[in-house]
């Protein structure tokens, strides 16, 4: 455990706020909660969100299939029934849904989104709102994890202007999913977990009974919250292991009846993935493509977000390029040298679960990408317990380095431009990120969707036909208008391993109906394409990007003998 040396010598570190800084910080936070509600509802709800509202509804995407065919024209309106609650689906449908098609997906989230959306309703806005105010609690909470640290309010109210006005957590508070909570649960269990293990604890045998039992709770809601979260516990466990130097008994029976208590509650979830392991592999087969050198240029913008990102993603030009690299080795610089001077100036309890919160999920994201191939570990949503060590670091080196106990005042002007720049690359990210339509949390092909509606939505009385997959189909019509019908039958995407006759299905081709004033084909297989053509259609492109897979049909014109 701690010894006094080590406790003087951090507080010989511990800065005080001066009064610019503590206006600035009070300044960046409230920035920070309005860019977190600023146009909830703008960016594309995509993919990801879709499913959410789906499980929150309690339909399957089972449900969906078997009930939408080429035999009736529907509406967009008929696809977002099935993501809206009503009184017909409970709380076991939404846990049956995760179970059965995304069991990778602890249910903690979809069971406080539903109870959500049963207040606020099922709108974008609403199902967003939820992970922006849930981002709130993150403030006190990491104000109390940097408490505990490093006995500093300057550290700690660092820490809040820095999480406030970071891109990455301004982003995923706007996002229909679980990050924020992930974000939350990783700050209060390691919080938690340096409570309990502090010596003032041992002294009050109720106290240390309690803190403990915190621990427990919160590490029970983050194994709840998401999979990854065994990352976090790991790196609580060798922590532990290396504080308590395999002699203090006590906080070893402590810790490991805590972890068990955690393992214990969070059993049944973790039964269930592992049953449906082959359902979880068919439904993320999308992260086993790799590029190596990809990979490593998407691990140093995976960092740079942390701090700045203007929504520059592998589609970017060489004028993108060249702003985006320079910042980007300034802020590798800045987080580097965060970290060596976090581990020279602290005591190894201070930057041992700091590093290890870091080292934990990143390897092991990174390595299995690095053997087999693969890219969770490039994909920054993943590495929220990373985020929360490097900004932890960032905060701790800004708020030391402008102490009035650093007696260089040339160096102490330096890092106030430093902490002036780090807070102003939040804020311009933060206010291009609010009037974006699509940002590459999303995936860049998500912005041909917007332009496929687009151009529906301009026709006077349009049909879509199409065969796309369901996953496709579900965030695009939300931005169809109500005149667009549907004439779809579409294809599995979660449900395929569990349904295999939806996986094989050959539907009869469709008959196309009259009445409408436009026909578009939207990303047709070739069998569908085919069965239209001999229906004596004519298929073009709707628009001059081919890559929109958006098409006109028309009739061909009947040869006339002269």
């Amino acid at each position: 455990m701690e010894s006094t040396k080590d406790r003087d010598r951090l507080n010989s570190h511990n800065p005080s706020l001066d009064k610019w800084l503590r206006f600035l910080i009070i300044a960046v936070l409230i920035i920070g909660i309005l860019f977190r509600f600023a146009n909830l509802d703008r960016k594309f709800y995509w993919i990801d969100e879709t499913y959410t509202s789906l499980r929150v509804s309690g339909y399957t995407e089972a449900e969906i299939i078997k009930q939408i065919s080429y035999q009736k024209i529907t509406s967009p309106a008929d696809l977002q029934k099935y993501q809206q609650i009503n009184s017909e689906n409970t709380l076991r449908d939404t846990l049956n849904s995760l179970a059965t098609e995304d069991p990778q997906h602890p249910p903690l989230y979809y069971v406080l989104a539903r109870y959500w959306a049963q207040w606020f309703g099922s709108s974008v806005a609403a199902m967003r709102s939820l992970a922006a105010v849930i981002s709130l609690l993150v403030f006190p909470a990491i104000y109390w994890l940097a408490w505990e640290l490093f006995e500093s309010s300057a550290v700690a109210w660092m820490a809040i202007a820095i999480f406030a006005i970071s891109p990455y957590h301004i982003l995923f508070a706007q996002e229909a999913r679980q990050y924020s909570l992930w974000t939350l649960t990783t700050i209060l269990s390691s919080a938690a977990l340096l409570r309990a293990m502090r010596p003032e604890s041992t002294q009050n045998a109720l106290a240390l009974v309690l803190s403990w039992a915190l621990y427990a709770g919160t590490a029970t809601l983050g194994l709840y919250t998401h999979l990854l979260f065994v990352c976090v516990a790991a790196a609580h466990a060798i922590y532990v292991a290396v504080i308590a130097n395999w002699r203090d008994v006590k906080t070893f029976i402590s810790y490991y009846v805590a972890s068990l208590i955690a393992l214990s509650g969070f059993m049944p979830s973790l039964v269930n993935t592992v049953e449906n392991f082959n359902q979880v592999r068919s439904t993320t087969a999308w992260a086993e493509q790799t590029n190596y050198l990809r990979l490593v240029s998407r691990w140093v913008g995976s960092v740079s977000i942390a701090f700045f990102d203007i929504g520059i993603d592998g589609t970017a030009n060489a004028t993108q390029l060249a702003l985006l690299i320079p910042v980007a080795i300034m802020i590798l610089a800045l987080v580097g040298y965060a970290l060596y001077y976090l581990c020279r100036q602290t005591p190894k309890r201070v930057w041992l679960i700091v590093l290890l919160l870091i080292a934990t999920t990143a390897l092991f994201l990174a390595v299995p990408d690095i053997i087999k191939g693969g890219r969770r570990s490039a994909n920054p949503r993943y590495l929220v317990p990373c985020y929360v060590g490097i900004q932890l670091a960032v905060a701790y080196l800004l708020s030391t380095k402008i102490s009035n106990n650093l007696e260089n005042f040339k160096q102490q002007k330096l890092w106030k431009i430093v902490i002036v720049a780090v807070f102003s690359a939040g804020i311009i990210s933060g206010g291009v990120s609010s009037q974006a339509d699509i940002w590459w949390n999303k995936g860049s092909g998500w912005l041909g969707a917007l332009e496929v509606a687009r151009t529906v939505n301009q026709a006077s009385n349009p049909l879509i036909i199409s065969d796309a997959n369901i996953a496709y189909m579900m965030p695009l019509s939300y931005y169809l208008e109500p005149k667009v019908k549907l004439l779809i039958e579409p294809r599995c995407y979660t449900s395929c391993y569990k349904n295999r006759e939806l996986a094989k299905k050959k539907p009869q081709p469709p008959q196309i109906p009259s009445g409408f004033s436009e026909l578009f084909l939207y990303r047709p297989s070739s069998t569908l394409r085919s069965a239209i053509e001999q229906q004596n259609y004519q298929i073009d492109p709707a628009d001059t990007n081919v890559d929109l897979n958006l098409w006109k049909i028309t009739k061909k014109q009947s040869k006339t003998l002269r």
